[in-house]
């Protein structure tokens, strides 16, 4: 069944421009057809009622949401089309949120006009996925996140615990030695050394698991 995103659940729900033309042009759908629409809070099926102007959805049946564990992913930000990459496959494992993190070796800055372009890709993925809608946090300072996080650590000997919970992975160049002593909670993620956005990936997977 089509899924699309709106901001807030209405009744009956109103499709954007966008996923208004996406209904009708490259899917073909008409009134009558069913549809699951949803918010980051709810997910609703649906009929659509009009294909004029905007498209709209008379809401039939709230829908419960997937049983996953909640993880957040709390990362170096890496360089152009890997940031991209790492967005899509969290959002689309179901991954709660992503945190930006500034580390003393980070080297790309995430910026509110890129923040805005990772929580499109993140409702994207929602939609092929079934998962939530992955939060897109503003950027922290790695002082500013829970002592009691998972680090992933190149280092470390613990595996990856399943269940939920927040995980941090470092940029390329690593965390200096004051970041890295905050985080006692430090697990590895296999023998090879690996990127951040593959890192992160892993990390969450198995959080998820």
């Amino acid at each position: 069944m089509p899924r699309f995103f709106v901001p807030k659940i209405t009744h009956p729900a109103v499709l954007s421009p966008e996923e208004s033309r996406h209904a009708v042009r490259a899917l073909r759908l008409s009134a009558g057809d069913r549809v699951t629409v949803f918010d980051p809070q709810e997910t609703w099926s649906g009929e659509i009622e009009s294909t004029a102007g905007f498209v709209t959805v008379r809401l039939l049946e709230k829908l419960g949401a997937p049983a996953i564990p909640r993880v957040t992913v709390a990362a170096a930000v890496p360089k152009g089309a890997r940031l991209d990459w790492m967005i899509e496959k969290l959002a689309e494992l179901g991954v709660a949120e992503f945190v930006p993190v500034r580390f003393a070796r980070s080297v790309t800055e995430p910026g509110e006009g890129k923040r805005r372009r990772l929580e499109k890709i993140a409702v994207a993925a929602a939609k092929q996925s079934g998962a939530p809608v992955m939060t897109i946090s503003p950027e922290c300072r790695v002082d500013q996140l829970p002592a009691d996080a998972l680090l992933a650590s190149p280092g470390a000997a613990k595996p990856v615990p399943s269940g939920g919970g927040c995980v941090i992975v470092g940029p390329e160049g690593g965390l200096t030695v004051a970041e890295e002593a905050r985080f006692l909670r430090r697990i590895s993620l296999g023998p090879t050394t690996l990127r951040t956005e593959t890192a992160a990936v892993v990390a969450a997977a198995r959080l998820l698991s």
